[in-house]
């Protein structure tokens, strides 16, 4: 009875938690779009422009830190000739093929900045590891521009779901 009661408290404290994290906004002008993020992550932009939201350590033997990165890249074709719909399968066949035990758990569209997009929700093992890991990925076409928004954990590990959820909610093309 103890565990349920501590479960139900701590299910309850959660949103609260989440509620008095501050957060920082991300802004960059060369880059098509903003976002929050827990000011607790490290905020980093790496090469084509890429941005990467990363989650603190849970513990001293953590190794591997769950993140939120996002991509833009530009072609006049997104969302005039090629729709959201139309890509998703081949980004499903190319998912299967780089990713070991590639298991689609959810697929879902919807709107996102008021454009079309798509979610994906998928587990795997990374080639060439042993990791286990849980994909979440916003696909959306924008003004010639395809917005990618991937949330990466452990298979096992639900512990940053919520900020990452909020991270994606937050992002705001230009």
């Amino acid at each position: 009875m103890r565990r349920i009661t501590y479960f139900l408290v701590v299910l309850l404290l959660l949103p609260f938690s989440l509620l008095a994290q501050e957060w920082k906004s991300f802004s960059d002008t060369s880059i098509a779009f903003t976002a929050k993020y827990p000011d607790t992550w490290v905020n980093k932009i790496k090469e084509g422009k890429r941005v990467f939201f990363t989650s603190p350590a849970e513990n001293e033997v953590d190794s591997f830190y769950e993140n939120v990165n996002i991509s833009m890249s530009r072609n006049e074709t997104y969302g005039k000739e090629i729709l959201i719909k139309d890509a998703i399968p081949s980004v499903l066949e190319e998912l299967a093929n780089s990713i070991d035990d590639f298991t689609k758990e959810t697929q879902r569209y919807f709107k996102w900045n008021g454009y079309d997009a798509c979610e994906l929700i998928y587990t795997g093992q990374v080639k060439g590891s042993s990791l286990q890991v849980k994909i979440t990925q916003w696909f959306c076409f924008s003004k010639g521009r395809l917005f990618v928004a991937t949330y990466t954990s452990l298979a096992s590990n639900t512990i940053y779901v919520a900020p990452a959820q909020k991270i994606l909610q937050s992002i705001r093309f230009r």
